[in-house]
């Protein structure tokens, strides 16, 4: 991970270089920066000038952007760069007295609730979560049991898809979280928005002919259009029982913005 921690004090410094040690120890990029008027201070942290063009610098350069100060300046400082959970950096705020380590943005996919996991441990303080999914299976171990079937109008983007899931699995009470594998039907391979919403959540996405999807037993949603368009009635339901093996399908067919998704449970 290449990691940028910016502060606007001394005593901001002085954390933000306890947390490049402490990302650098762990084996990460990690490179600190300083307003210019306190750098005589932190020799360890390249001073810049303005924190508006430094983030518009730094903002498609990192993985992860730590602000060392008030939410309100890494807010303010962010806002024109901000386009998507799927592409945005991770972004955590520090209070100067390092109390708190707060996930501002990218949370769940972009990683800034396990990075203000980890800046809270090194340095002693409490990690600020807000993400629903976080925050309702906080302390709760829940298995990876579960293949997300999907299907797609094509084109789509991956901000579309992931909407489409995530309204989807929300209002039937699945977290997202439990998904292991996603599964689909070959001829979308080349589709990008299907590619880059399984790469944002680190989810392995199978790829199955017409003909192995049609082959798997079992009662499917079936469409003639659908088998008139892909040479099988249901990709969905089919690819996600195809993928997960012994099991059932706890979610069948169901379609939002051009997604059609479907859940199946591994015993």
């Amino acid at each position: 991970m290449k990691a940028a921690v910016i502060a606007f004090s001394v005593c901001g410094g002085e954390l933000a270089a306890r947390i490049v040690e402490a990302l650098a120890a762990e084996g990460d990029e990690a490179q600190g920066y300083i307003a210019a008027r306190h750098a005589a201070e932190q020799v360890l942290l390249e001073p810049f000038d303005s924190v508006f063009g430094l983030t518009e610098r730094l903002y498609s350069e990192m993985d992860a952007l730590v602000f060392v100060g008030a939410c309100g300046i890494a807010v303010r400082a962010i806002a024109p760069h901000v386009r998507s959970k799927l592409t945005d950096p991770a972004v955590v705020v520090c209070d100067e007295t390092g109390r708190f380590a707060i996930s501002l943005l990218s949370g769940h996919v972009g990683g800034a609730n396990a990075l203000a996991g980890r800046i809270a441990e090194a340095v002693g303080a409490m990690a600020v979560v807000t993400t629903a999914s976080d925050v309702h299976t906080q302390g709760v171990e829940l298995p990876q049991d579960l293949v997300l079937g999907l299907g797609c109008r094509r084109g789509l983007a991956a901000e579309t898809i992931e909407r489409a899931v995530t309204v989807l699995l929300w209002d039937e009470g699945i977290p997202l979280v439990r998904v292991c594998e996603a599964a689909t039907i070959d001829i979308k391979r080349d589709e990008e928005g299907l590619l880059g919403f399984a790469q944002a959540h680190r989810l392995p996405l199978r790829f199955y002919s017409a003909q192995e999807l049609a082959a798997v037993p079992g009662e499917f949603t079936a469409s003639e259009r659908v088998l008139r368009t892909v040479g099988v009635d249901n990709v969905c339901e089919r690819a996600a029982a195809l993928c997960g093996g012994t099991g059932n399908l706890v979610l069948r067919k169901t379609a939002k913005d051009g997604v059609t998704v479907a859940v199946f449970e591994k015993e």
